[in-house]
């Protein structure tokens, strides 16, 4: 075995199921999803992303210990964090197109923006606590800057997720405390700031499929033009693969195969991506990964995983195992002796990382009760006040363009 073994992570992940079917995390079991098994499966699937993403970054902190560089040599477990980022965007996507087609000029945007600041933001603004109660403790409780310029790099970091953070109080590469990963919001609130332009398109019938099949064909052939591909024009594909999934559900054009024949066609357009590229950043993958989700919309369980019970309460804590998973490792890894023991062997690295990964979800799970829920209920209640003063403010719009169309 070696620090980047494959077969440690299958180990570790089935571990971790064993701990999500016991009663410890009783407590991250949600309703069934109102909305039928096809959006249970995505629900199911985004533990199994978060988790990817873990240790796709725990594999990137074995390097930063060691030479203090941002770095991976691993094809596994660069592509394993490059895949299940691609497929979260593809759910968002998905998810939401999805609902401004069915909802036409009925969706209420203040409702729906309120919902999404009161489900990112809670445990957004946890984070961002930890990381400033870790960059002051390691700073000696000092202000390193200029108290206009630390309200700038505040600015920042508190918006959500809205603009790219910087470094605070002078601490080098603060991001990393979270492991990078607040990189995504910033594309996600993109996304969602789209929205109500999406939306005239949206809500035409006849024209939601081909435009969002259009512009999936225009942005493949342009990732496949002879040059590097932005990481935005890469996380646009994302997006688009799954509103033209979204699409393509709403007509009824879902995949009418078996779930065994749909989960073992899943399984090897999964394993064709990691036997034959290197990084998920290209066209191949784009379109090997879109047809997973395909199926994967259309209602694949994937052998029945994704519809388990241990799949639906990691699916449920995944935001926090997303969020989290650096300060976990952060946390860790700046003890003594865990940062030696995962140094001085592989399987000192996966012992150490195995208690990072349990920890990390039983610390998602309490986050996802105390704060996450909450953050949802309140988010709902002022939705509904708001909507009950001005029930048509925020629908005006959208109506007016649908009668237009």
């Amino acid at each position: 075995m070696t620090t980047y073994s494959i077969w440690p992570y299958f180990a570790c992940t089935v571990f971790l199921l064993a701990i999500a079917a016991s009663p410890l995390l009783k407590a991250a079991d949600a309703p069934p999803n109102p909305r039928g098994a096809r959006i249970s499966t995505l629900d199911g699937l985004r533990g199994f992303l978060a988790l990817g993403v873990f240790f796709h970054h725990a594999a990137f902190y074995h390097e930063y210990l060691l030479y203090r560089q941002w770095w991976l040599p691993s094809r596994f477990y660069t592509l394993l964090g490059h895949v299940g980022v691609a497929m979260f965007f593809m759910i968002t996507g998905y998810l939401f197109w999805s609902r401004i087609v069915a909802e036409r000029n009925r969706l209420d945007w203040l409702q729906l923006y309120i919902g999404r600041v009161f489900r990112i933001g809670p445990l957004y603004l946890f984070a961002f606590a930890s990381v400033l109660l870790i960059v002051f403790a390691r700073g000696g409780w000092h202000l390193n800057v200029p108290i206009s310029q630390f309200i700038k790099e505040l600015a920042r970091w508190v918006s959500l997720g809205l603009f790219w953070p910087h470094d605070i109080n002078n601490y080098e590469n603060t991001t990393l405390i979270l492991a990078g990963v607040t990189w995504t919001l910033k594309f996600e609130w993109d996304f969602y700031l789209s929205l109500p332009l999406l939306a005239l398109v949206a809500s035409r019938p006849k024209v939601h499929l081909p435009f969002s099949v259009g512009a999936l064909m225009i942005s493949l052939a342009y990732l496949g033009m002879p040059h590097e591909p932005t990481l935005r024009a890469i996380s646009i594909a994302w997006f688009l693969t799954g509103m033209t999934c979204g699409s393509l559900a709403y007509n009824g054009m879902t995949a009418k195969i078996r779930d065994s024949l749909a989960s073992i066609i899943v399984g090897t357009l999964i394993c064709t991506i990691f036997i034959a590229f290197d990084s998920g950043y290209n066209i191949g993958v784009t379109m090997l990964l879109g047809g997973a989700f395909y199926l994967l919309s259309s209602g694949c369980s994937f052998f029945g995983l994704l519809t388990s019970r241990p799949a639906r309460r990691l699916g449920n804590v995944s935001y926090g195992i997303y969020l989290l998973q650096g300060l976990v490792l952060t946390v860790v890894l700046s003890v003594h002796w865990a940062r030696s023991t995962a140094l001085r062997s592989p399987l000192g690295h996966w012992s150490v990382i195995l208690l990072c990964a349990v920890l990390l979800v039983v610390v998602a799970t309490v986050t996802h009760v105390g704060i996450e829920r909450t953050g949802i209920d309140l988010g709902k209640r002022l939705g509904r006040a708001v909507r009950a003063r001005n029930p048509l403010a925020f629908q005006t719009g959208l109506k007016t363009s649908a009668k237009r169309g």
